[in-house]
């Protein structure tokens, strides 16, 4: 049963799933060069792009175990930023023309889909605990 005002998630809830998405955008990001037979994965702004996307998952990672507010707004903000860059790869299958590299084999189109679904929950979960921890620090504080 949930407590009066908190919803249907609590904030300790809403920040394990977080953590889950987070560390799962990072595996599902390394099958990039692993399972991506493309060859644009291997230039400069890609290797760049990934170090800053690592980058932002390792600040958020970091942040989030230590239930700093930062965290949540870096996961959701890197969350939305995957989300859009993973629906980009994917254009080519509704309208046949490609945005960020050439066209994406069934594989990689799975993978993004998959990384699509992890990224929203991401989404969702930074959204709540970023909100349920600015409540909880407001109750913590005397007045």
């Amino acid at each position: 049963m949930t407590k009066p005002n908190e919803g249907r998630t609590s904030l300790v809830t809403n920040h394990r799933l977080l953590l889950c998405c987070l560390f799962s955008l990072a595996f599902i990001g390394t099958t990039y060069y692993y399972l991506d037979d493309r060859k644009q994965v291997y230039e400069i702004q890609w290797i760049a792009m990934s170090i800053a996307w690592y980058s932002a998952i390792g600040f958020s990672i970091t942040k989030v175990l230590s239930k700093s507010r930062i965290g949540y707004l870096v996961a959701g903000i890197t969350s939305w930023m995957t989300l859009a860059f993973w629906l980009l790869d994917n254009y080519y299958i509704v309208f046949h023309a490609t945005v960020i590299a050439t066209r994406p084999d069934d594989v990689m189109v799975i993978r993004n889909f998959i990384g699509v679904a992890v990224a929203s929950f991401g989404i969702l979960s930074s959204h709540n605990a970023f909100h349920k921890s600015k409540r909880m620090q407001n109750k913590a504080k005397p007045m």
